[in-house]
């Protein structure tokens, strides 16, 4: 039984291994495509998780954006920061009604409130005061719109649903206008921004070298989960071919008598014949 548990344990811990390598390997190469579960016909045409999932976060842009726009109006030190906030919560309220427009049209559940990443950039901008907050309200929406701008180009070239493309346009274009904003201040710090994801191994520009690393990668893990499975096995092979103990009898202790031999009465041997002296007593 015990035999049976350690080989069983050496084949998932190899198992385990060649998984996760895998599946971080495959992370690092490929992209992240949509699914295509989950795809619901329309009048306008197939409606997608990807297409959902533009609809949803232009509405978490707007949730937030909106009342953050709004207290730059009042708090930001800078004039050209409060004009920025004001044109952005006037044109992310238009931008709402159109995504509530799109969401009910085609049946999609909207969110009530911001995401937790976006509340605590709140938290942080109202944190902030005088120059300070200025340079935090505009580095946060810069980079707010740097995250939904991507999105809103893929689905727009992807999507096989007319009022989602045109929606996804019409997106980009206010997407846009409000980087020219906030990047009109001049308080944006483009090396803070999030880089551009790296296109991966399997991208145009990639050749065979740039698989030397990972393929090491893979070959040392390999290796190191056989070398584990090996050592389980010559363990449990070990075991197994051991010579059985076998007790040893305890060693006898002499005792007294045994040593001390007390002279018994003769006994003479059958058909002995005692030949010696015999003394007569008179009377």
């Amino acid at each position: 039984m015990q035999r049976r548990t350690s080989r069983t344990l050496s084949r998932a811990l190899i198992l385990a291994v060649i998984l996760a390598v895998g599946a971080t390997i495959w992370q690092s190469w490929s992209a992240g495509v949509p699914g295509v579960s989950g795809v619901v016909q329309t009048a306008w045409g197939p409606l997608t998780p990807a297409d959902r999932d533009l609809i949803v976060k232009v509405r978490l842009a707007g949730l937030w954006e909106m009342p953050t726009g709004q207290q730059i109006q009042q708090q930001a030190s800078n004039p050209a920061v409060r004009e920025v906030g004001t044109k952005i919560s006037a044109e992310h309220a238009d931008l709402d009604l159109k995504v509530r427009g799109i969401a009910d049209k085609l049946g999609v559940l909207l969110p009530s409130s911001p995401s937790p990443q976006q509340v605590n950039w709140m938290k942080e901008i109202s944190s902030k005061t005088g120059s300070e907050y200025d340079r935090t309200a505009v580095q946060r929406l810069r980079e707010a719109h740097g995250i939904i701008l991507p999105l809103l180009a893929q689905v727009k070239v992807g999507t096989r649903n007319d009022a989602v493309r045109a929606f996804a346009t019409e997106g980009a274009l206010y997407v846009n206008r409000h980087i020219s904003y906030l990047e009109s201040t001049g308080l944006v710090d483009y090396t803070a921004l999030p880089e551009s994801p790296s296109p991966g191994v399997l991208s145009g520009s990639a050749d065979w070298r740039d698989l030397i690393v990972p393929g090491l990668i893979l070959v040392a893990c390999l290796l190191a989960a056989f070398g584990i499975g090996a050592t389980l096995r010559g363990r449990n092979r070990a075991k197994t071919t051991l010579p059985p103990v076998v007790a040893a009898a305890p060693p006898r202790v002499a005792t007294a008598a045994s040593l001390i031999a007390l002279p018994g009465p003769r006994v003479d041997a059958p058909g002995v014949t005692d030949t010696g002296p015999r003394h007569t007593v008179r009377r």
